[in-house]
């Protein structure tokens, strides 16, 4: 097993530990707005987080206090997000991943990177892997999601898909509720069920593997 590798199960095992460490807000400029980046540890290896669909920053605070001043660990929260602006508009995947790019670029200019997902944010990491391997030391998902979830989904219960979407927007604030509908729009798209060719990167998955009886959502 390869020395990147190790690092990569060493990372993983670590979230289950806590500690404290002090953080430092980065504004990073992306011109129509900012978004309000997270940066801790001056280690060696740089840990940056990517957090699901309408989370923020926050929800990697004991994982990142867990890794201490070790790591040089980056959260940030996307852009209408928590403490982060936005010009009012719907993000579609590409502009999160342009996003991304900048926090990295502005916190870890020159580095590798161990690029950490969850949910959605793990979609945007293997998408980030897919157009930038040469950035990553490798991947480490948390039950992420896929470009091809939904067409999957549909296959088997396309009645169930449309109920919970339905659910999901009630629920959901305007803006999210439209950032929703454009996440969709793109999962739902024919190209996206065309699985994509992967870089040679290290990839850590952790994901439960206990299904629930009666899932909220499918």
């Amino acid at each position: 097993m390869n020395r990147n590798r190790v690092k990569l199960w060493v990372l993983a095992a670590v979230f289950l530990a806590a500690g404290s460490v002090s953080a430092q807000e980065i504004t990073v400029d992306r011109g129509a707005y900012a978004l309000q980046a997270q940066e801790s540890g001056s280690g060696a290896v740089t840990v940056v987080f990517e957090s699901g669909f309408g989370q923020g920053a926050g929800v990697w605070k004991e994982v990142i206090a867990g890794l201490g001043e070790d790591y040089h660990s980056i959260a940030y929260a996307r852009a209408g997000l928590g403490k982060s602006g936005s010009n009012g508009q719907p993000k579609r995947i590409d502009e999160h991943l342009a996003d991304l790019t900048a926090v990295i670029d502005t916190l870890a200019p020159g580095r590798k990177v161990v690029l950490v997902g969850h949910s959605y944010g793990g979609l945007l990491a293997t998408e980030f892997a897919r157009r930038h391997p040469d950035r990553l030391q490798g991947l480490v998902l948390v039950d992420p999601a896929t470009m091809g979830q939904r067409h999957a989904f549909r296959q088997a219960d396309a009645a169930r898909i449309q109920a919970d979407d339905t659910s999901l927007r009630a629920m959901l604030p305007p803006a999210m509720a439209a950032d929703y509908a454009v996440l969709i729009e793109q999962l739902d798209a024919p190209g996206a069920q065309t699985p994509q060719t992967m870089p040679d990167v290290p990839v850590a998955l952790l994901t439960a593997t206990q299904i629930a009886s009666e899932p909220l959502f499918f």
